[in-house]
């Protein structure tokens, strides 16, 4: 190889190492953070829907592929026979958030007027411009009296 096709050679590598760093900052900068407020709001507005029977509302807080998966009315009887036990729920308590990419997933945990807590794993998705619920998977139920980790204030 001529000297003139090394040195071409050479900068062309140069430059795609250059590039390399250049493109993923861009890209990182495109990426909005993840702020977990988001995320707790799609799980609540959901809740809100379920408890005012409003399932087509709720229903639009499921991702493309969930509703691919169950039509309008498998999820109305799903919701009825699976989940009733969060619609009881008196408060809400969120642990931990894990986000990657478009994927999130969240501890939820549903607590009850007796203290029984549901704990619950959620798993969401970003589609467009919002969050949308992709599943979620009920745990075995605490007894009354058991108490979440963390920071009491």
């Amino acid at each position: 190889m001529s000297l003139r096709g090394r040195i071409i050679v050479l900068l062309f590598f140069i430059a795609v190492c250059a590039a390399v760093p250049l493109v993923n900052y861009t890209l990182q900068l495109r990426r909005e953070t993840v702020k977990p407020s988001d995320l707790y709001q799609v799980v609540y507005s959901q809740l809100d829907a379920f408890r005012a029977s409003d399932y087509p509302r709720a229903y639009s807080h499921a991702s493309y592929s969930f509703q691919q998966k169950f039509k309008p009315d498998q999820f109305i009887e799903m919701i009825r026979q699976n989940y009733a036990g969060i619609m009881q729920a008196d408060r809400i308590e969120f642990g931990v958030v894990r986000c990657r990419d478009q994927h999130a997933l969240i501890q939820v945990f549903f607590i009850g007027r007796n203290g029984s807590v549901l704990p619950s794993i959620y798993s969401l998705i970003y589609e467009g411009e919002t969050w949308k619920i992709d599943g979620a998977r009920m745990l075995q139920r605490w007894p009354a009296g058991s108490r979440l980790g963390g920071l009491r204030t």
